[in-house]
């Protein structure tokens, strides 16, 4: 015979309490209870292993203890260590998690949008691949909490982003004082606003020391493959073979993410080069394989993690209502030198 799963009168009966009372403490109601009264009722859900009906909540309610991330690729570890920032913040709430994965299709992302408002959540994060961001506020209800990540989303969306101009100047500085005169840029597609960014902060740094901005010395990829798992590592591989049968080659290459900049030290070691002494390599986001490549991968680190956390505190505010207003946060960037400079 199947054994019978506890319910809330057996909460209630076990510390002592009424049922009101432990049903206001398990869905997180705002009533003010003693630190008692929550202990006990922690203790008797543990010691009973009572599992709350989250349907049944629903129901009464009309809402869900919900939040939604959206992201472009999951495969890409900026978004790995994005949502690992978000989770950071979130993990000791009593919200539950939903990760929506875009693959990089601006269609596909604003039906995964749609489906996360159908689930009836209290806020989404969203990093969106639409250049054009307008339609979002008009899907999302001012009722539901709202953050932006990399792009602004405009009307009630708060904002947490990267200074990646700075990013990008501040690259090129590093290479300079180095004694390299001859930079290029490599970079996947330029869709990904980060990556304009620091393309616009590369330009700007070298025009600044007066350096040749050679049309030859731009190496953007054409294709966006992003459904693919890994796909910058091939673009980074593709451009390290491209760079090495030019004439006149640059000494120094900068990536536009660690992504790319993994791909072409593997390819350029594979041709025969040595990084950095016949070309040194840096790349953007201080990702986890910036420490795992050989030799180690100098970067910038945006703050990634910290984005990530930054924009879960302002879901959180948000929904408690004690952020009214869009508030707008940017994180300074910060070099990690290592072996590939």
């Amino acid at each position: 015979m199947e054994q019978r799963k506890p319910t809330m009168n057996d909460v209630a009966k076990r510390c002592g309490l009424s049922v009101a009372t432990v049903s206001r403490i398990i869905n997180n109601v705002d009533y003010p209870v003693s630190d008692e009264a929550r202990a006990k009722v922690q203790q008797a859900v543990r010691e009973l292993q009572y599992n709350p009906n989250m349907l049944g909540r629903y129901l009464k309610f009309n809402q869900s203890n919900e939040v939604g991330i959206l992201i472009p690729h999951i495969s890409n570890y900026y978004y790995t260590e994005l949502v690992s920032g978000i989770n950071d913040s979130l993990m000791h709430t009593s919200y539950n998690v939903l990760l929506c994965d875009s693959y990089r299709n601006p269609q596909y992302e604003k039906n995964q949008l749609q489906y996360l408002l159908q689930k009836q959540i209290k806020g989404v994060i969203l990093s969106t691949v639409n250049a054009e961001t307008d339609w979002v506020c008009r899907l999302v209800p001012t009722s539901v909490s709202l953050v932006g990540i990399d792009q602004r989303l405009g009307g009630h969306a708060h904002f947490v982003g990267m200074d990646a101009e700075k990013a990008g100047e501040m690259a090129v500085r590093h290479l300079y004082e180095r004694g390299h005169r001859k930079i290029a840029f490599a970079s996947a597609p330029l869709g990904i606003p980060r990556y304009a960014g620091r393309l616009d902060g590369f330009v700007k740094q070298m025009r600044a020391y007066d350096l040749p901005l050679l049309p030859a010395y731009f190496r953007v990829a054409d294709i966006d493959r992003g459904r693919e798992n890994l796909y910058e590592i091939s673009i980074g591989r593709r451009i390290a073979g491209n760079i090495a049968r030019m004439d006149d080659p640059p000494t120094a290459v900068v990536c536009a993410s660690d992504m790319v900049a993994a791909g072409m030290l593997q390819e350029l070691q594979a041709l025969g080069l040595r990084v950095p002494q016949d070309m040194a390599v840096m790349g953007f986001d201080n990702l986890t394989v910036s420490q795992l490549t050989t030799p180690t991968l100098t970067t910038v680190d945006p703050g990634v993690r910290e984005v990530g956390a930054k924009a879960a505190e302002l879901l959180l505010a948000d929904m408690n209502k004690t952020a009214p207003e869009p508030v707008e946060w940017i994180c300074a960037p910060r070099l990690i030198e290592r072996q590939s400079t």
